[in-house]
């Protein structure tokens, strides 16, 4: 009896330790996902001049736009099909999930399993603001033209919702977010967000602010946690403004990348002290 009792404290001390460690292991992930120092420069500035190829290698399209999300996930790609050099070009959405984007060694590579005849036929935006995007019967046809079920098990994958849920109230379009100037609670300019970096699940995760320079000679760059950013959004254009709870002083004490090619920020370490410095200790 006394050593049956032993077998089984044994047992339930090996499955709690299990169950105590799945659940650390989980809380560490978290962490580590998000303090993780970036693996890659990952542009969304070059992410919108990318070509979207099918598998018999021929383009049918290019990355137009994307639609964010307040917490940075990407909802939409806007895709431009058709046209020359921009006169004729037709515009599509599609759910980020459904396209095959890809970033290795610098470069982005985006693939749609469709040929173009199938492609000019998906739902088309009308409205130059992409005000289709509230409306629930135009993304739930949408959904079912690209067969965007909610669930995927791409990498960058946004959450699994229902079609309603997947429209979106305020159109935030990355291409606007980098035409965006940066300023102060009390209206004073910090500088212009220069691009946007991804994380390693396609997330929003750093805005690049151009500060300081004449025509871009001698300007500083200043990684921000897109957690700290506020946009104010209007609507009828979709224009965003940038705003962030610092002072020009303030900010020009923050942590600085070198060059545009941002590769400071692949430092070992460096991510983290720029979270630290505007008190996001969550990195979200």
């Amino acid at each position: 009896m006394r050593k049956h009792m032993l077998v089984n404290l044994a047992v339930g001390i090996v499955f709690a330790t299990a169950l105590s460690g799945g659940a650390f292991a989980q809380q560490g992930t978290s962490e580590r996902r998000s303090h993780t120092d970036l693996d890659e420069i990952r542009k969304v500035s070059a992410l919108l001049k990318t070509d979207v190829l099918n598998r018999a290698n021929e383009r049918i399209a290019s990355v137009s736009d994307l639609i964010l999300l307040p917490d940075g996930k990407i909802r939409y790609a806007i895709l431009g099909v058709g046209g020359v050099v921009g006169i004729g070009t037709k515009y599509t959405a599609i759910p980020w999930n459904r396209l095959e984007v890809k970033h290795t060694q610098g470069k982005w590579a985006a693939n749609l399993d469709m040929t173009r005849d199938r492609l000019d036929q998906a739902p088309m935006l009308q409205d130059d603001n992409y005000r289709e995007l509230a409306d629930p019967q135009w993304v739930a046809r949408i959904r079912e033209f690209f067969g965007d079920q909610g669930a995927s098990a791409d990498s960058h994958a946004t959450t699994a919702e229902g079609s309603s849920a997947a429209t979106v109230q305020g159109v935030w379009r990355a291409s606007k977010v980098l035409d965006a100037s940066l300023k102060s609670p009390r209206d004073e300019s910090l500088g212009d967000v220069e691009d946007l970096l991804l994380d390693r699940e396609y997330r929003a995760a750093f805005a690049i602010i151009g500060h300081g320079g004449v025509l871009g000679i001698g300007e500083s760059y200043i990684p921000v946690p897109w957690s700290k950013l506020r946009f104010n959004h209007k609507p009828e254009s979709t224009a965003l403004s940038a705003v962030i709870d610092r002072t020009k002083d303030q900010l020009e004490k923050a942590p600085l990348v070198k060059g545009n090619t941002y590769e400071t920020m692949l430092a070992p370490g460096f991510t983290g002290q720029v979270y630290r410095y505007f008190g996001d200790e969550d990195g979200r």
